[in-house]
């Protein structure tokens, strides 16, 4: 790529969230480039390490939603859940690290339960690919962006009216099949713009919208195993085993607008709104053995268990998850200076109205299992004594019910100013300035619903349909209970037979309730610099943050303390009542950043850069509440007293720059963190004056679970990305090409006392690698993500470790076009029905095993 080019491009084209708005003239007649020409001079002219890529280029493979295109860049891994891809972490740090904002404004989580425990990742399965117009991994921070970006920033930048043109207007409509359970998919989107008002070419007034909407019906099968862990018990004894037939319905909608005024190249103003979100209708239907007594180790390497009981059961819920977001900002010139400004709200909400589970028990007398697990992915098992199939033998034993709300709410404002200045002799050289406030509550509600009595009911009157074979024919599961029977016999709690203890329900729902509230407020200088070839941004963001944390901990009636909080609002049950507690944080942090940029020759960069960032502690981590076990001296808590985490970060990079938007690069990095948050399993240690009052004299040191920041730990490696269309081969094969990246990290932190060990969520090894073949009306693309083995959960001991197996997914694409405007295409996902398997301790010892089955699809596009 030429260096005219390049700068030819940069003109109109922002490099990250902060320059997407600048104020750019209303019409520009340029020639409209290649997608991947686009991308790679984004990142070729930024002056800090990033990775970008369009929504073309996100299309031209069956990525669903924002989070499964943004893990096939460099650095990025994908954790999934439910058949899609909803986590994404960056450079072996945990997705809870990672920050993600739309269109520069932070996006709240809108999924409670993250990997970590966190409850800070966004979800990425909320963002379908419609509502995209380019992503961006910002891997090393400049002082203008917002310093809670441990891992990196991912960034969705809105669809906008193409350069030189004055309206545009992509259509998408599509179709196919989920193999797993045969269900139909819908995929349909659109996407226009236009200019308009004023006199012949000056059409001060543009509006830009997007439509997205994606319904599927995914089922997934599920086994799960829990072992005795106990040196009384074979190693891979089962405490119990489960087997769950999932059905899921859900449709995903996104709409999205900007109006905007330009009214001369100087000034423009802006009102943009966002809604992204699904609502999933989930249906499982779970059998269960659990074992007792002895368990038996036999000569032929399979293991005998008693039998304590059977249970099947019917979880039906619904889970409403939403994004919105509201913003209105312009930017001005004024003289030399040029001033943007934004304030906007945003809110991340999981609503589940109902989830309900009704379970039914079998207690056979005298049965035993018997179970290989020589192939741990498909156990083998039989059920000697008892016919666990049979739907009479079973009885109602409990329904449980909750209407359960998340919330996350955000105010931000933020006003930057820019000015040319003349300190050094360094040409383009200017100074920039700004300040932001994020203001954010966080809201957990709990209302739970847990049966005292239930009424006389049989599963063979709620069963319906024939026996399911599931786990690819492997297993039976029996008949499928029925939403309607279960929904008829229960009534909302109101059907015959059926009682509870509403103090109880209060005081379960009291005990998770929270209440955070957490302001950031920001301010920062940077200066940029061009010396001939040598480019330097360097520059200081301050943050102080000021935080309170709010819930309730049980303790014994009677405790010092117990009551008068909050409105008085203190439930009692069984001799415990709830007590409002509540904590508070106040620090402030320094982010220094010096990027350099230099100039081999206008095809090869080498850059070298050191950054600050910050991930503040999760809600759950440092909610101040307790849960006391007085009888067996046992806490679990959050920690109050939690530190962020801090990182120092240093890069070092070699990009080389391909014709066609290729690339040739190689970065390395360091990642330097304090006080790193693990979960942690102590003796003793308590302060808190409600907790020992609680316990009152113990006479052993209690055993607390709880979260505790570590000195230090790191996280190292490098990058490997290679991307060329071999267009110098003749003939037909000059329309190949190729796409590979690899990325190496080597993290470690003291994960027990004593003892050191990868951090929670790196993949040592990740990878990505596509063939394709594309001319001017045919392209055909084939893709394979590798995303290598990592620990999910720190146990006790590294027995007990859990990790998340490696996964090896493959995607194919291929479309066609009919005319310029119009295009076919057909698509397959997850060819090789590759399973999302976590372990404990080792390979062999698998607790989870789902696979979700492959789906293909078929549609058309049309660009106008």
């Amino acid at each position: 790529m030429s260096s005219t080019a390049t700068a030819a491009l940069a003109a109109g084209v922002a490099t990250d969230a902060a320059g997407a708005n600048e104020v750019s003239a209303v019409t520009v007649n340029a020639a409209r480039l290649d997608p991947e020409v686009t991308s790679r001079t984004r990142q070729e002219t930024a002056p800090n390490v990033i990775e970008t890529v369009t929504q073309e280029e996100v299309r031209k493979l069956p990525d669903i939603n924002a989070g499964e295109a943004i893990a096939r860049l460099p650095g990025a891994a994908l954790s999934v859940d439910t058949g899609q891809g909803r986590w994404v972490n960056i450079r072996g740090l945990d997705a809870d690290l990672t920050s993600t904002t739309y269109g520069g404004v932070h996006l709240p989580p809108t999924n409670p339960v993250s990997p970590q425990n966190g409850g800070r990742a966004f979800a990425f399965d909320t963002f379908p690919t419609g509502m995209i117009g380019s992503l961006t991994i910002t891997k090393t921070n400049k002082p203008e962006q917002d310093a809670e970006a441990l891992g990196g920033t991912v960034e969705i930048t809105p669809k906008a009216i193409p350069d030189g043109r004055d309206h545009f207007l992509e259509l998408r409509a599509g179709t196919g099949e989920q193999y797993s359970r045969k269900t139909g998919v819908v995929d349909l989107s659109a996407s226009g713009g236009f200019r308009f008002g004023g006199a012949g070419e000056d059409k001060p007034f543009s509006f830009v919208g997007s439509l997205s909407y994606y319904k599927d019906a995914l089922g997934t099968d599920d086994r799960r195993a829990a072992f005795i862990d106990k040196s009384t018990s074979p190693n891979l004894a089962w405490s119990n085993m489960t087997q769950a037939y999932y059905q899921f319905h859900r449709t995903t909608k996104g709409v999205g607008g900007e109006l905007a005024y330009q009214p001369d190249a100087n000034n423009r103003f802006y009102a943009r709104y966002l809604y992204s979100g699904y609502v999933e209708d989930v249906e499982r239907d779970r059998w269960v053995v659990k074992t007792a007594g002895a368990s038996v180790q036999n000569p032929d390497g399979s293991i005998t268990s008693g039998v304590k009981q059977f249970d099947k059961s019917l979880r039906y819920m619904q889970e409403q998850v939403s994004l919105n977001i509201a913003e209105i900002g312009g930017e001005n010139q004024i003289g030399a200076a040029k001033v943007d400004y934004h304030v906007a709200f945003a809110e991340g909400r999981d609503y589940r109205p109902y989830d309900n589970i009704a379970t039914y028990t079998a207690k056979p007398g005298a049965a035993s299992i018997n179970y290989n697990q020589a192939d741990y992915r498909y156990p083998s098992y039989t059920i000697i004594g008892a016919n666990q199939l049979d739907p009479s033998t079973y009885g109602l034993a409990s329904v449980t019910d909750n209407t359960q709300l998340y919330r996350t709410r955000e105010w931000t404002a933020a006003v930057n100013a820019s000015l040319p200045t003349h300190f050094t002799g360094a040409s383009d050289e200017e100074l920039k300035v700004g300040a932001s406030a994020r203001l954010r509550t966080n809201t957990h509600q709990f209302n739970p619903y847990t049966s005292t009595a239930v009424p006389a009911v049989s599963l063979s009157g709620v069963v319906y349909g024939s026996p399911i074979y599931y786990y690819q024919d492997h297993y039976a599961n029996g008949q499928n209970i029925s939403v309607d029977g279960s929904r008829n016999l229960f009534q909302g709690g109101a059907g015959a037979g059926f009682a509870t203890n509403p103090a109880a329900n209060a005081f379960a729902g009291g005990a998770v309730q929270q209440d955070n509230r957490e302001d950031v407020y920001a301010a920062y200088a940077q200066e940029q610099m061009t010396f001939g070839k040598l480019g330097i941004l360097a520059g200081l963001r301050v943050e102080t943050t000021h935080a309170s944390y709010s819930g309730n901990t049980s303790v014994p009636t009677g405790t010092t303390g117990a009551g008068g909080e909050r409105g008085g609002q203190t439930p009692t049950f069984n001799g415990s009542t709830l007590l409002p507690v509540s904590s508070k944080a106040d620090y402030t942090n320094l982010f220094p950043s010096v990027q350099a940029r230099y100039e081999l020759r206008p095809d090869l960069i080498l850059r070298a850069s050191y950054s600050s960032t910050i991930a503040r502690p999760g809600f759950n981590q440092i909610d101040p509440a307790a849960t006391i076990d007085v009888a067996n001296n046992v806490v679990a808590m959050g920690n109050p007293n939690l530190k962020p985490i801090t990182s120092n970060n240093l890069d070092l990079s070699v990009e080389g720059y391909l014709p066609h938007g290729g690339i040739a690069s190689f970065n390395v990095f360091d990642k330097e963190l304090s006080n790193y948050i693990f979960g942690r399993t102590v003796f003793g240690g308590i302060t808190d004056p409600v907790v020992l009052g609680a316990l009152g004299n113990q006479s052993t040191a209690t055993q607390v679970v709880t979260y505790g920041n570590i000195a230090s730990a790191r996280a190292v490696g490098f990058e490997l990305n290679y991307d060329q269309k071999f267009s110098f081969l003749p003939g037909v094969l000059s329309g190949l090409g190729t796409s590979l990246n690899y990325t190496y990290v080597d993290s470690s932190g003291q994960i027990r006392p004593g003892e050191n060990g990868p951090l929670p969520s790196t993949s040592r090894n990740n990878a990505n690698a596509a063939l394709y073949w594309e001319d001017d009306r045919l392209s055909v693309r084939g893709a394979v993500s590798y995303v290598g083995r990592s620990l999910l959960f720190v146990g006790a001991s590294r027995a007990v470790d859990q990790f998340t197996e490696a996964r090896l997914a493959a995607d194919l694409s291929a479309s066609y076009a009919l005319s310029p405007t119009f295009s076919v295409y057909v698509a397959g996902r997850n060819l090789l029905n590759t399973a999302h398997t976590i372990t404990e301790g080792s390979k062999n010892r698998v607790i989870q095993r789902e696979m979700f089955g492959p789906a293909v699809l078929v549609g058309f596009t049309a660009a106008l």
